[in-house]
């Protein structure tokens, strides 16, 4: 792998100005022919720069932070698998905290965000507690990247597509011949709330179907939520003969619930979820699901933050490739005739 040094003797000038160059310093008064040469030598040797060195001469304590809210979650446990990918590539450590302790906890946040023990923060917003830690950072001088979330200012994010992912899980059953459709609305925040109720409605919308209110029960983010959810969907006066669960843990109680209430997964009503875990292939049915790049999530968050690390202005992102990809399993069927 070529240094800055075989840079620096390729093209006849001090590991300084390479140094200074390919690193973008304004200051640097230099020919620019000797720009040129510099980084034809770079091209020629395919140089590429030292992250982790970088880190180490700029980074503060060479630390991230990672926030979440449930760290049990397997969900999390994808994000911050593509967290530490990326972030130990650029040389730094990972800091796992708690969202609702950063939140609630004075104490908390001033050690781990404001005391200078990170550099950064990934943040992953679940409910109105987290929305006050946002407004708490943002007045503070911390770079932070907010996990799967749309914002705009100086706190940057990156998002998954969730608003196709649902238009996705909906068509899918909409495809097998189902006409009521019910939805365990996740909760946290509310761009991330709306695009998946915006695409259960859409999907329906588009296939003339009625999205109503009637249809949409509270799900959360937890299984003790989508039981709950579940057990009054299938409560109602005329149940849905399909669910769209808007988060995978939501779909693991909302079938616990319809087992419990005797209503057979799929011959009685289908179940689709969002996000593709562990779990959800050892599940009896196994469960059908729309898969999203979390790990990509994780990584790209860390790429986001580092750039802000270098000085430049916070970045808002949505991942599009890869793609939400359906996985069909076995919680979904066609209808029972009648």
């Amino acid at each position: 792998m070529a240094t800055l040094v075989d840079v620096a003797k390729r093209a006849g000038v001090s590991v300084g100005v390479v140094s200074r160059l390919l690193n973008g310093d304004e200051t640097l008064r230099v020919r620019d022919e000797t720009k040129r040469r510099v980084r034809e030598a770079a091209a020629e040797l395919e140089y590429t720069p030292n992250y982790a060195a970088r880190a180490l001469r700029k980074a503060k304590v060479g630390v991230i932070g990672l926030a979440v809210h449930d760290a049990s979650n397997p969900v999390y446990s994808e994000i911050v698998a593509g967290a530490q990918a990326e972030a130990t590539k650029a040389g730094y450590a990972l800091m796992l905290s708690d969202v609702d302790a950063l939140a609630t906890d004075d104490v908390m946040f001033k050690r781990v965000v404001s005391s200078g023990a990170i550099d950064g923060l990934l943040l992953q917003r679940a409910g109105t507690a987290s929305d006050a830690l946002v407004s708490k950072i943002a007045s503070g001088q911390v770079p932070t990247v907010l996990l799967n979330d749309r914002t705009r200012g100086a706190i940057g994010s990156v998002a998954v597509d969730d608003y196709t992912a649902a238009h996705m899980a909906v068509s899918h059953l909409i495809g097998l011949g189902h006409r009521r459709i019910g939805l365990l609305q996740v909760d946290g925040p509310q761009s991330r709330a709306l695009r998946r109720r915006k695409g259960w409605a859409d999907a329906l919308t588009a296939a003339g179907l009625d999205a109503p209110r009637a249809g949409v029960f509270p799900g959360g983010h937890t299984a003790e939520q989508g039981y709950r959810g579940m057990t009054d969907l299938l409560s109602a006066r005329k149940p849905p003969t399909a669910v769209f669960a808007a988060n995978v843990l939501s779909a693991v109680g909302a079938l616990s619930a319809a087992n419990d209430l005797g209503v057979s997964v799929p011959d009685d009503v289908s179940l689709v979820g969002l996000h593709d875990v562990f779990v959800a292939n050892f599940l009896q049915p196994r469960l059908t699901v729309v898969r999203l790049p979390l790990f990509e999530l994780g990584a790209r968050a860390v790429t986001l933050l580092l750039k802000q690390l270098e000085n430049e202005p916070a970045q808002h992102e949505s991942i599009e490739d890869p793609a939400p990809v359906m996985v069909i399993r076995a919680s979904t069927a066609p209808p029972a005739a009648g």
